[in-house]
């Protein structure tokens, strides 16, 4: 799931002209302690409501304050866990969507990704959990999509990351229906793939905390 599919559209973009009062009735309509700050399509920074306590007083507009998270956006295509790790960095329940001409598509929320990550994980799934090292080049889900498939296997989930022990390389890790996925290994080793790891019953919970490991530092914050 990419950062465009989880955009709210409920929550509205302030312009640096919009006065103090707008801010602060928006964020009590929304239920948000910040909204973001857009000016012609191009992304701004967000609007705190902490900054109301912080700066001079006499200030009347969005534009007297210093935004805050001018750094805080994705491009539309970046997977939730991008998001959500930019979102923990900056301790922020916002994250920013942006095309690929840098204008402003709209706002996600933490929450959001809190339950796309419910719809999406598999992890009270039995199966077995595979991890393959590739390069970005050689990786074709349709492809060992139809290896999987061929043994009698399903793929339940997956997720790509980059491997920081090797450069250039990546880390596809897929969780299978299958217990014993002994036949789906062996095709994809004789196909060329390298199988880095192998977690089955009982270990599955291993590499799932893993993938988890962001959210739950983000909850706890």
């Amino acid at each position: 799931m990419r950062a465009k599919d989880l955009i709210n559209y409920t929550i509205p973009p302030l312009k640096p002209s919009d006065n103090i009062d707008k801010a602060q009735s928006w964020m009590s309509e929304f239920h948000v302690h910040e909204l973001p700050i857009v000016d012609n399509g191009s992304f701004l920074g967000f609007f705190n409501e902490n900054l109301l306590f912080d700066h001079f007083t006499g200030a009347e507009k969005i534009e007297d304050y210093q935004f805050m998270g001018t750094g805080l956006f994705v491009d539309q295509n970046e997977h939730y866990y991008e998001l959500l790790k930019k979102a923990y960095e900056a301790s922020s329940n916002l994250v920013a969507v942006l095309d690929e001409n840098k204008k402003y598509l709209g706002t996600v929320t933490i929450q959001d990704v809190v339950e796309a990550f419910s719809k999406m994980s598999s992890i009270n799934s039995p199966g077995t959990i595979i991890v393959i090292s590739m390069t970005q080049t050689d990786y074709s889900m349709t492809e060992l999509s139809r290896i999987i498939e061929s043994e009698g296997g399903k793929i339940l989930s997956s997720f790509i990351e980059n491997n920081e022990q090797q450069p250039g390389k990546i880390r596809v890790t897929i969780k299978l229906n299958l217990e014993n996925a002994s036949a789906i290994i062996s095709s994809l080793e004789r196909f060329g793939y390298t199988i880095s790891s192998i977690f089955g019953k009982g270990d599955e919970e291993l590499i799932e905390k893993e993938r988890l490991d962001t959210l739950l530092r983000y909850l706890k914050v």
